[in-house]
């Protein structure tokens, strides 16, 4: 018999954060998401998630929820499930952009696919670790509440701290940097993340006052404009220090881009972005031809969409880098989750599909 798909439901959530999370483009008070479920005609479910973003993927949550339900949800259902390659076409050209959306549909295929073969999608991806590590993000704010949290998280067992900037002039932010270098152990690792918010000059005057730190800042992320593909190109072969692009890649075509100007050291793949883990994996297989590591990062998400890309993050030998702190900035570390949690680690649980 055909196994096909009989149902698909979406409904969203909201779960408030412990404190405002703060970036150079916009403020975060809650994870909202939508979670969405697909079932098969032998009684398998699948689980998925979308976080939309309004500055960075063009998307709200009403705008996610109304292309789940009024285009993909058509698309997908009572499609032959074993027909793969021609279920995920159909799922990532049934529109234009809407990323979210799309990766929400997408993993919870994936969660089934991965069920089906009786392997945890970690493994079904290639993998074959458990244990995924994440960084966590300081947020802007004053700089003696970010040396504060940097202090905190440090003790918590996070070895990385990726600190949030763009806010201020660049001697303001040199001195916040430094403040959080200072009051932190040498041996814990720093990420500078601009989100855009500086030119060629600032980005080449702030990374030559951390030439100090070169020894413990892994990367500067998305230090300008995300079309300014001759600026970060600029940025990168003068900077001292390695350049990550994150808003700058959406999708393959993005990426090979930017590998081809040899415009990034490394390139940030988040599933929000890249509609999921099919378009994920030619990102990274791209960089990987190109000799550029990724890093698996993260929107502001729920526990599904988290746990793919961790499961992502450990099928990859070339995925160097994880953002995927969001979990820990609400109280989502505990309860019915795919993973357990050990200091800064992920451990994906051995259960078939997503870990559910």
């Amino acid at each position: 018999m055909t196994l096909t798909i009989t149902k698909v439901t979406s409904e969203t959530t909201k779960t408030p954060l412990i404190h405002p999370f703060v970036t150079a483009q916009h403020t975060v008070n809650d994870i909202e998401a939508i979670g969405v479920t697909i079932t098969l005609s032998n009684g398998l479910v699948g689980h998925g998630a979308a976080t939309a973003n309004e500055v960075v993927t063009g998307d709200t949550l009403a705008s996610a929820m109304s292309v789940i339900e009024e285009v993909l949800r058509p698309k997908l259902l009572e499609q032959d499930f074993e027909r793969w390659e021609a279920l995920l076409t159909r799922l990532q050209t049934a529109i234009k952009h809407n990323e979210p959306a799309k990766a929400a549909c997408e993993l919870a295929l994936y969660d089934l696919r991965s069920q089906l073969f009786g392997v945890p999608l970690y493994q079904y991806l290639g993998g074959s670790s458990q244990r995924v590590a994440t960084d966590f993000t300081i947020g802007i704010g004053e700089p003696q509440a970010m040396v504060k949290e940097a202090l905190e998280k440090e003790q918590a067992g996070f070895q990385a701290l990726k600190i949030k900037v763009g806010g201020t002039d660049v001697a303001e932010e040199s001195a916040r940097i430094h403040a959080i270098a200072s009051a932190t152990q040498k041996t814990t690792r720093l990420r500078i993340d601009a989100n855009q918010a500086w030119n060629v000059k600032e980005s080449l005057q702030l990374i030559e006052e951390l030439a100090d730190l070169a020894d413990r800042i892994d990367f500067i992320e998305q230090p300008v404009k995300a079309a300014d593909v001759a600026g970060l190109k600029a940025v990168t072969a003068q900077s001292k220090l390695p350049i990550m692009a994150d808003e700058s890649v959406f999708s393959p075509v993005d990426a090979l881009n930017l590998l081809q100007e040899r415009a990034c050291d490394y390139i940030n793949i988040k599933l929000m972005k890249t509609g999921g883990l099919s378009q994920a994996e030619k990102i990274n297989q791209l960089c990987e031809l190109y000799g550029v590591h990724c890093m698996v990062g993260c929107m502001i998400e729920s526990a599904s969409g988290i746990a793919a890309a961790a499961a992502f993050a450990a099928a990859h030998d070339n995925v160097k880098f994880a953002d995927l702190d969001s979990v820990f900035m609400a109280d989502l570390t505990n309860g019915n989750q795919p993973y357990s949690l050990e200091k800064d680690s992920f451990i994906l649980k051995d259960k078939p599909g997503l870990g559910f």
